[in-house]
Parts: C-alpha cells; sequence; structure tokens
C-alpha cells in the first residue's frame, strides 16, 4: 500500500521526464523541435502585442495633439479677427485704399495692387519741391502730399523716370546739374527719410536732352507715403512717370 500510495503522488514534471527517458533519439529530437517552434510562436505573440500597444499609444498621442492644435488655431484666427474689428485705423485705411466688401475680393486687390502716374506741366517750378502728379490707373495717390500710399506692410517695387531737356534759356549753360530723392514719410513715425537719391545733368550745348530711370524693391511699412523731391533742373523735366507694385 505505501509503494502504491507514493507512486501515485509523484510530480507531474518527474513523470514527463521519465516519458521522454523512454523515447528513443528521433523521437526527443522531434518532441524537442516541437517545443522549440512552441517558444518560438508564443515569443512571436508576445512582440505582436507588444507593437499593437505601441502603436495604440502612438496613435493616441498624435490625436491628442492634433486636437490641441486645431483648438489653438481657432482661437489664434478668432482672436486675430477681432483684433482687425477693433482697430479703427486699419479699417479706415482699408476703407479708403480699398472700398469694403468681401474680404477674398480686397485679399486679391492688394495682390494685384498698381499704381502709375505722370507728371503734370509744372516746369517753371523752382527747384526743392514735390512733384506734382496725374494719376493714371490706381487709388492709392495722396494729392495733398504729393505721395503713394503704402496700404499694407510688404515689398514693393518704386520706380521713376525722367525725360529732360534744355530749353532755349539753358543753351548757353555748358552743364545744367538735375538732382533727384525719393522720400518716404510716415504719419506715425512723424519722419522723412531719403530711400534712394540720383544725381545727372546734361550739356546742352550739345546733347540737349537725357533720360533717367530709377527702380528698386523696398520693404514699406503700412500707412507709408513714397513722395519725389526735386534738389536740382526742376525746369529740364519734360515729362515724368512714377509708379509702385507689391511682388
Amino acid at each position: 500500500m505505501g509503494q502504491k500510495l507514493i507512486g501515485h503522488t509523484l510530480p507531474a514534471e518527474a513523470a514527463h521526464v521519465d516519458a521522454m527517458m523512454d523515447l528513443g533519439p528521433d523521437e526527443f529530437v522531434l518532441v524537442l523541435i516541437k517545443h522549440c517552434r512552441d517558444m518560438k510562436q508564443q515569443e512571436t505573440c508576445l512582440r505582436l502585442i507588444s507593437l499593437l500597444l505601441l502603436l495604440s499609444c502612438v496613435a493616441l498621442f498624435i490625436f491628442s495633439f492634433g486636437a490641441d492644435l486645431w483648438k489653438s488655431e481657432n482661437s489664434g484666427s478668432r482672436g486675430q479677427g477681432s483684433a482687425v474689428e477693433q482697430s479703427p485705423a486699419s479699417s479706415q485705411l482699408q476703407e479708403r485704399v480699398f472700398p469694403a466688401d468681401d474680404p477674398q475680393t480686397n485679399f486679391q486687390r492688394l495682390q494685384d495692387f498698381k499704381i502709375h502716374l505722370r507728371s503734370q506741366s509744372e516746369y517753371n517750378k523752382p527747384d526743392g519741391h514735390y512733384i506734382k502728379w496725374d494719376k493714371v490707373f490706381g487709388e492709392t495717390y495722396n494729392e495733398e502730399k504729393r505721395a503713394i500710399m503704402i496700404p499694407e506692410n510688404g515689398f514693393y517695387f518704386i520706380y521713376l523716370r525722367f525725360a529732360l531737356g534744355c530749353h532755349d534759356e539753358d543753351k548757353a549753360a555748358n552743364f545744367t546739374r538735375f538732382y533727384v530723392e525719393l522720400r518716404n514719410s510716415n504719419e506715425g513715425y512723424n519722419t522723412t527719410i531719403r530711400l534712394l537719391e540720383a544725381s545727372d545733368g546734361i550739356a546742352c550745348t550739345s546733347i540737349g536732352f537725357r533720360s533717367v530711370f530709377l527702380g528698386q524693391l523696398f520693404d514699406l511699412s503700412k500707412g507709408d507715403n513714397v513722395s519725389v523731391w526735386i534738389g536740382k533742373g526742376y525746369k529740364l523735366i519734360n515729362k515724368a512717370s512714377f509708379g509702385a507694385f507689391l511682388v
């Protein structure tokens, strides 16, 4: 009886080892291979589960980040819109330069901003004056300041062209000097600065005429007033043109 009780209480692992010991060499190798395959399958399942968990965490992070970004963009656009509505100076200048209508239309008009002016017949003016202009096209000419108004911050190409010629009273002069400055003023800064200058002249006894062209790209601010000041040779101007466009 004692031997039977002992036989029934042997651990299962010991019985399994005894069973494997009873196997032949070929059967033992097959069992070992099967055991390795089972272990490999378990390892593959664990890796797959880990990968799925990692992908879930990444997806959750991307979703949370995108939601926060969307909220910040919406709040920023609402704040910007209210700031524009609360700025009376901005709205007044916008209405003066471009009539109020659809915002997309106004944006397109700004992108197509161009102005071209031609000089008036003021050739008897003395030196040291701003040229007075007539509008060919464009709506941002300030007649009082004789200047082009800049509607928004940006890069603008400003150009000037002069056709100079001698008059009868200048024929005896050996050389008549011409000097011009492109100036910029802004009410916000209450100052006038020189953007560009050029100096030329005519030998009235020989040539008697000359063409002068100036053009340059400038980084200008909203509210700037760009004008043309003639320091010398105002009476040499037969005709002139002045213009700007947004690039």
